[in-house]
C-alpha cells in the first residue's frame, strides 16, 4: 500500500493541479472528484456509476497499524471506474464528535466503443488521460481521508452510537440507483449509548442478542440499506483494562461472547434490509468485494 501511494504521488499532484483543489467547505456534500466529461465538454453516459462503496469509521476505535493497513488494502480494489465512494466518521453527538461525511466522489464510467466513435480523436485522447488522472485523484482522496480518520481513532471517547449512525446513513445508501451497494464499517461493534451498552466492568459484556434486538426495536434504531452487503472490521477491539481477571487484562475475548456479538449484528442488518457478509473479529477473513 505504501509503495502504491508513493508511486502515484507525482501523478496525483498533477491531477490535483489540473482538476483544481477540492473546497474543504463543501467536502462530502457533493461529488468531490471533478468530472472528466464536464472538463472536456462531452455528454456523460448515464448512469455514470453502478457501484457504491460506503466507508463508515467509528472514531471510538483505535486500530493497530496492521488493521489500519488492512482497511486501506480492502478499500483500494473497489475504487474503480463506475464507482461512487463515500467516507464518513461517527461516534456520538458529544465531545465535539458526530456523524460527518468527509468526502464523496464518483469515478466515472468510460464511453462505450460505439460512443467513442462520435468524439474527435484529439478530445478522446484528452478524455482518456483525464480518466487516468481521475482514478488516481479519487483513490488518493478516499484512501487519504480514511487513513486520517483511522489515525485519530481514540478509545477515550465515552459514547458510541453505532446503531443510530447506521440508521442515519442507511437511507443515503438505499436511495442510490446502483447494482451493487457495499457498506464497509470499521467499528468494534460495541454499542455504548442511551439505549444499551455492550460493556460491563471495563470489558466486553456477554450480550443476549434477542434482548438487544428488542431494545433496538423499542429505540426505533433499524434502518433500510436497500439490500446492501455489509463488511465489519475491528469487532470487539478495545484497550485491555488495568483491572479485572488476568484474561480481561490480556484483552481476551471468549468465543461465546464474540459469537453472540456477531448474532446481534446479523440480526440488526437483516432487519435493516442488509446482509452481513463478513464480521472481522477483528480482521477480515474474507476481503471486501462487490
Amino acid at each position: 500500500m505504501r509503495r502504491m501511494i508513493n508511486g502515484v504521488r507525482g501523478s496525483v499532484l498533477a491531477a490535483m493541479i489540473s482538476f483544481g483543489a477540492v473546497s474543504i467547505a463543501h467536502a462530502g456534500l457533493a461529488n468531490d472528484v471533478p468530472s472528466c466529461y464536464a472538463a472536456n465538454k462531452i455528454a456523460a453516459p448515464q448512469p455514470q456509476y453502478d457501484h457504491l462503496i460506503y466507508v463508515l469509521v467509528d472514531q471510538t476505535v483505535a486500530l493497530d497499524p496492521t488493521l489500519q493497513r488492512s482497511v486501506l488494502d480492502n478499500l483500494l480494489p473497489l475504487l474503480q471506474a463506475g464507482t461512487k465512494f463515500v467516507v464518513a466518521e461517527f461516534s456520538a453527538f458529544s465531545q465535539g464528535h458526530y456523524l460527518n461525511v468527509l468526502h464523496s466522489g464518483v469515478i466515472e464510467r468510460p464511453l462505450s466503443a460505439s460512443a467513442e466513435g462520435d468524439v474527435p480523436m484529439s478530445r478522446l485522447r484528452e478524455l482518456h488521460t483525464c480518466f487516468q488522472q481521475q482514478v488516481i485523484y479519487a483513490r488518493r482522496l478516499a484512501l487519504g481521508t480514511t487513513a486520517q480518520v483511522l489515525k485519530t481513532g481514540s478509545s477515550s471517547l465515552d459514547r458510541s452510537d453505532i446503531m443510530m449512525a447506521l440508521k442515519s446513513v442507511s437511507s443515503a445508501v438505499a436511495q442510490e440507483r446502483v447494482s451493487d451497494r457495499v457498506v464497509f464499517v470499521v467499528t468494534d461493534g460495541l454499542e455504548n449509548s442511551s439505549v444499551t451498552t455492550f460493556y460491563a466492568h471495563n470489558a466486553v459484556r456477554h450480550i443476549n442478542p434477542g434482548a438487544e434486538l428488542k431494545r433496538a426495536t423499542e429505540g426505533a434504531l433499524f434502518g433500510d440499506f436497500g439490500g446492501a452487503r455489509v463488511f465489519v472490521l475491528g469487532a470487539a477491539v478495545m484497550a485491555a483494562p488495568d483491572s479485572g481477571s488476568r484474561s480481561q487484562r490480556n484483552g481476551y475475548r471468549d468465543p461465546a461472547t464474540l459469537m453472540d456479538l456477531r448474532r446481534f449484528w446479523e440480526g440488526y442488518f437483516m432487519r435493516s434490509n442488509a446482509k452481513l457478509i463478513e464480521f472481522g473479529t477483528p480482521a477480515l477473513l474474507e476481503p471486501v468485494s462487490w
